[in-house]
């Protein structure tokens, strides 16, 4: 890049004896000549300030006026154009954008909401710990409950990108989360409820037949307990969750799922891997209930999927609430079910497989119960083999410790 740098003294005008820098160099992405022009007080601040100038230039390519003047929002709605947009999927595989969209647009607005209006330029990894400070004392709007940490680092990991772009691009000169250690993930906590076999009935019944249920409510002012006899017939809601629990699908794999993809012969479900998260086909066992379940939809359902919806959460906690469980996310049926493959003897190599995960540590991060039988059992293995008599006398070693 060719650059010019000239150092003089203002003898007229405002700036009458200011020491004046000027850099003239060609942007190429603009295709013109393009200037900058600071002030200093002394020369050698000038001399110095030109050396810095002609620095930055050469390391920004040239764009650094660009990021000057550029604020976070704006930088954010430019990574909505090239990069944060929804996947385009080209013979089955995904060439750009991402698949979920709706999270990181929300996750996008929040970030905007305290960076919005700042110049990138000014953004420090100071601002970055201020940020996760302000999102860890403010309340979930949603939930009523502090903020996880697991949100804040998937929100600080979107703008790590955002912010990388713009560093690739010469928008800004310093890599902000170089070395910044403000995405920790050994804090998060790893969520390890699993559904009971009594809570799994009860789960289930809620979804259809008729029971009796007390709440209160206002009459004429006066709050009063009232039981009524409600009638539940939800089939769609039972075979989703019963996919859940015995394939060990994903909820947006279910929702995806097509009655191409199901072979009632073989008792397998092909999942297609555009509608996978990690972009790879996989199969999944059908269980004999779960076929008994979508065979009962088939009946009923008319066009190419079983479920012609894309969002449960209102009918599910529903079920939750009549069932009487608490603390039960849908995601946790997933973990369930690959927990039970595991006590049943399926191998960790065979359980990752069907559950569509990449490497085997996701399986045992994720999917090791250490519930009460588990740990009884391994109580007495440890204690009968405490209990061995193992004889050492007139044993020679070479081996001294």
């Amino acid at each position: 890049m060719d650059i010019k740098a000239k150092v003089f003294k203002r003898k007229t005008g405002k700036s009458k004896n200011t020491w004046i820098v000027r850099i003239q160099y060609f942007d190429e992405l603009k295709g013109k000549i393009s200037f900058i022009e600071r002030h200093a007080a002394k020369k050698g601040d000038a001399t110095d300030l030109r050396n810095q100038l002609i620095d930055d230039v050469k390391k920004s390519q040239g764009q650094m006026q660009t990021g000057e003047r550029m604020t976070f929002k704006q930088l954010a709605d430019i990574s909505e154009k090239v990069f944060y947009k929804p996947a385009e999927i080209v013979q089955g595989r995904k060439v750009v954008g991402i698949r979920s969209i709706v999270t990181v647009k929300g996750q996008i607005n929040t970030l905007k909401t305290f960076f919005g209006k700042r110049l990138i330029k000014d953004l420090t990894t100071e601002s970055i710990n201020d940020y996760k400070l302000w999102r860890l004392k403010t309340n979930s709007e949603l939930l009523g409950r502090p903020v996880k940490i697991t949100t804040v680092n998937r929100e600080l990991s979107v703008m790590r990108k955002i912010m990388r772009y713009a560093f690739g691009k010469g928008w800004i000169l310093k890599d902000i989360f170089f070395n910044a250690k403000v995405i920790d993930v050994s804090a998060e906590m790893e969520r390890t409820r699993l559904l009971t076999k009594d809570e799994e009935n009860r789960l289930l019944n809620s979804c259809q037949g008729e029971r009796e249920i007390t709440y209160k409510r206002k009459i004429k002012g006066i709050e009063k307990e009232v039981t009524a006899t409600i009638s539940v017939d939800n089939p769609h809601l039972k075979a989703i969750i019963t996919l859940a629990i015995d394939s060990g699908m994903r909820r947006g794999e279910i929702f995806k799922l097509r009655w191409q993809d199901i072979d009632f012969d073989n008792n397998l479900i092909r999942i297609v891997g555009t509608h996978t998260k990690t972009e790879r086909e996989r199969i999944a066992p059908l269980s004999q209930r779960a076929k008994d379940e979508l065979e009962k939809l088939k009946k009923i359902t008319t066009g190419a999927n079983p479920f012609p919806f894309i969002d449960i959460k209102r009918s599910f906690a529903t079920a939750k609430r009549l069932a009487g469980i608490e603390d039960l996310h849908f995601h946790d049926l997933r973990r369930t079910a690959i927990t039970r493959w595991l006590q049943q003897g399926t191998s960790l190599a065979f359980a990752g497989k069907f559950a569509g995960h990449s490497q085997l540590q996701t399986t045992m991060k994720h999917y090791t119960s250490t519930d009460a039988g588990m740990i009884q059992e391994m109580n007495e293995r440890m204690n009968n083999f405490n209990s061995q008599k193992i004889f050492t006398e007139n044993i020679e070693t070479d081996f001294v410790n």
